[in-house]
């Protein structure tokens, strides 16, 4: 019933979610998985995700401990202008 109220056919994954994985891959790749060394994540939620889904993070070097990424699930893009600092 939420999911209809918010406009979808179907529950979808909760941002918040949507940004924990993000964030979890971006550190366990970039930083060794240590949370002293997460420094700053920004990013704009793009397009839905739903239970299910697989998320696909690609991301390019910005700078010394940081990159800009984006997420997708197959050719849709869910998480774009985006950015991860690390330590």
């Amino acid at each position: 019933e939420a999911a209809r109220f918010g406009g979808f056919a179907a529950p979808i994954l909760h941002g918040l979610c949507t940004l924990g994985h993000c964030a979890q891959l971006l550190l366990g790749a970039l930083a060794d998985g240590d949370p002293a060394r997460f420094g700053t994540l920004k990013l704009r939620f793009a397009a839905p995700v739903f239970p299910g889904d697989l998320l696909s993070v690609r991301a390019w070097p910005d700078g010394a401990g940081r990159v800009v990424f984006d997420a997708r699930v197959d050719e849709r893009t869910v998480v774009s202008d985006a950015y991860f600092a690390y330590r």
